[in-house]
């Protein structure tokens, strides 16, 4: 509850210190705030203060816009984010911020913020207000260059490098953009692990190290080409070839200090590859009535493999070796009719198939150091999940009045998934899936969204095999019985610009969830899958993700962005995020009430930044936090706490190397510590089982500095 009243408190000075700022800045933007077409236009001098290289750049310094990259739901059609690239959405579904970061500033003519009242023929998917980049015309080719180089220091001295740059041809009717970066990281993680008994008495304490190493390289591309005045296509890649490590270390000792043993993690992820392939083609018969046809198509391959060493004086050293190899994939083709059967109407008729699929196969060995090895049964552990599915849809946008505008849908889905391997079933599923979003606009200044609608969670078919992970020791059983989230959402929000660079949204929603997603516990049914290496005194339960019932979640946003110039200080701008939520499960174990795992209850942060134009420099900072992270698992209550705090600061200037941006970053400041307090049961949580023994994980990441330069030509 103490938590809810600070979060309280806070949006409360957000309110008062944006109320603040409106009183003396509403007559003084020198952008208007919305023109009569509700579409307020940003040319590239308003930019010019920030230096952009790309057009993610300028996006993120849209007054009052938060890039939203689209919820992960089930459909394409229900991902869309609110960003669009020439009026149109783009048909990959990689991260509409990734591509805004492979578009030259240069090639910006514009960027509008357009109300959902004034979106004509586009699809607003919801949204109170779209971004469009507008990109500049080309009559004859034009090419363009964007690059950027990163160093990166860690503590201790390690260093990781980052580099890359995107190519981009364009004239009249074609275009082409091709994009490649190359990177190798590394974050080490050092772990202070204090065993404890049930009276907090400390029986073992624990050293632990880990050092990751990521190299990879990016290749992305993308056309586009209007062969005739109705027709446009687009085409795209993205090839992902990807190395991974994470090597640990760890001394475990008595509280007076006697070493007790070591254990060593050697973990590799090898045969990375990720494959995108996807396009669209547009076809316009009418200015009432067009087509498009989507694909989408991606691939990606890995094969982790994980050796854990245990040696422990007066015991044999022990091994554990884990080996799997893993695909998926997911093939999607979506067709869309658009017709404006009248001037108020804009109608869309939708028709999407898709395939999705996972396969794993993993091995897991048990000996001494050397060997010899003997297999641990793993219960689904080699198992291959499909999903086919098949949804239509129909949207009708009604702008009522131009203050007033009705979105109304209707998706319905028939799927059916499929499970072969260690175990083999199949399960059809039918969902209809309603939407009404409400859009007003009283004046010139305020917004008011009501939606309502009925959203069903893409599931992740990993929780359908059993996963092993010795670095967090954890161990979830695959469940071929998990069924997709559903919820009813609610969803009410009022924004209003504040000046020329300043908003305030304030946004409040309830969902009503069933088939909750959560930690179950499973009932083993193979006797020799009980073990997984050393028995324990209830063997045959494990943790799985399962559906839990009913449940319900509420909360509340208040976002804030402020111009400082009233205050004296110029070109300076603060922004703050609030938010807070709380939810309620029925806990399949103990039967209790409880939260949703893996949910937390609020987070927060400040951003500030300051350009000084005359001196070409700008400087600022964040300082984000949030509350705790609770699971409820069958053996355990695990809470994982972020800390205090993250404090980062920048300084970039473009005063020298010809122009370019120099951007030198100092990134968790104070060494944040994060902390992981585990609260085991005996034998389980399951009814009589009582409270034994803690486990508390604090962790440090230390601090890094990041130096990048970025140009354009």
């Amino acid at each position: 509850m103490s938590n809810w009243k600070t979060m309280a408190a806070m949006a409360v000075s957000v309110l008062a210190l944006s109320g603040t700022a409106w009183a003396q800045q509403a007559s003084t933007a020198a952008t208007p705030v919305s023109s009569p077409e509700g579409v307020q236009a940003f040319e590239p001098v308003f930019f010019a203060r920030f230096a952009p290289v790309t057009a993610l750049d300028m996006v993120r310094q849209l007054p009052g816009f938060r890039i939203d990259e689209g919820e992960d739901l089930r459909g394409f059609g229900a991902t869309a984010g609110n960003v669009l690239i020439d009026g149109r959405r783009t048909s990959s579904k990689d991260a509409i911020s990734d591509e805004l970061g492979r578009i030259s500033a240069r090639d910006v003519l514009r960027i509008e913020l357009i109300r959902a009242s004034a979106a004509g023929d586009i699809d607003v998917r919801g949204y109170t207000e779209l971004a469009n980049v507008v990109l500049k015309p080309a009559s004859e080719l034009k090419v363009s260059t964007t690059w950027a180089a990163t160093t990166r220091w860690y503590d201790q001295g390690r260093q990781g490098v980052q580099i890359g740059g995107t190519r981009a041809w364009k004239t009249d009717n074609f275009g082409f953009r091709l994009a490649m970066q190359g990177s190798s990281l590394g974050e080490r993680e050092e772990v202070d692990v204090t065993f404890a008994n049930a009276l907090g008495v400390v029986t073992t304490r624990q050293e632990e190290y880990y050092q990751q190493q990521v190299g990879e390289l990016l290749v992305t591309g993308a056309a586009n080409w209007t062969p005739t005045a109705r027709d446009t296509i687009n085409a795209n890649f993205r090839i992902l070839p990807r190395l991974f490590s994470n090597n640990a270390a760890a001394e475990a000792r008595l509280p007076s200090g006697t070493l007790l043993g070591n254990i060593f993690l050697d973990y590799t992820e090898k045969d990375i590859w990720y494959v995108d392939a996807g396009g669209d083609w547009e076809h316009k018969f009418s200015p009432e009535n067009a087509i498009k046809l989507i694909a989408v198509n991606r691939t990606v391959n890995w094969r982790p493999q994980q050796l854990l060493t245990q040696a422990f004086a007066g015991t044999t050293f022990t091994q554990v070796r884990d080996t799997s190899d893993n695909k998926a994939g997911e093939h999607v083709l979506r067709g869309v009719w658009t017709t404006k059967p009248a001037l108020e109407h804009t109608l869309e008729f939708g028709l999407e198939g898709a395939y999705n699929y996972r396969e794993v196969d993993r091995q897991r060995e048990f000996g001494a150091i050397g060997g010899p090895f003997s297999i641990v049964p793993v219960p689904i552990a080699t198992t291959k999940v499909e999903e086919e599915r098949v949804e239509a849809s129909i949207t009708d946008v009604w702008r009522m009045s131009p203050q007033l505008t009705l979105e109304g849908a209707l998706n319905y889905e028939v799927s059916t998934i499929s499970q072969s391997g260690d175990v083999a079933q199949e399960r059809d599923f039918t969902y209809a899936k309603p939407r009404v979003v409400a859009t007003w606009a009283p004046n010139a200044t305020d917004q008011f969204r009501l939606s309502l609608q009925r959203d069903v969670s893409q599931l992740d078919f990993a929780d359908f095999a059993t996963g092993l992970d010795s670095i967090s020791n954890t161990a979830n059983v695959g469940n071929p019985n998990l069924e997709p989230e559903q919820s009813w959402k609610a969803n009410l929000q009022w924004k209003r610009p504040i000046g020329e660079r300043g908003s305030i949204s304030v946004t409040a929603f309830y969902d009503d969830i069933e088939d909750t997603q959560d930690f179950i516990a499973s009932q083993l049914t193979t006797p020799a899958a009980c073990v997984l290496v050393t028995p324990t005194p209830a063997a045959c339960i494990r943790t799985a993700i399962g559906n839990v019932g009913d449940g319900k979640r509420w909360g509340g946003r208040v976002e804030a962005s402020v111009a400082l110039d009233f205050i004296g200080v110029a070109n300076g701008i603060l922004k703050l995020n609030v938010g807070a939520q709380d939810s309620e499960v029925t806990d399949p174990i103990t039967g209790g009430k409880r939260q949703i795992s893996s949910e937390q209850e609020y987070d927060w942060s400040l951003d500030f930044r300051q350009d000084v134009p005359s001196m070409k420099f700008a400087w600022g900072g964040d300082y984000s936090s949030a509350g705790p992270n609770p699971e409820y698992r069958h053996e355990r209550i695990e809470i994982s706490d972020p800390g205090e705090g993250d404090l980062d600061m920048f300084v970039e200037t473009t005063a020298f190397l010809g122009g370019a941006l120099v951007r030198v970053t100092a990134e968790n400041i104070f060494n944040q510590e994060r902390d992981v307090e585990r609260r085991f049961f005996t034998p389980n949580r399951i009814p009589p089982g009582v409270f034994s023994s803690t486990e508390d994980r604090e962790s440090t990441f230390g601090p890094t500095l990041t130096v990048t330069v970025a140009g354009a030509f």
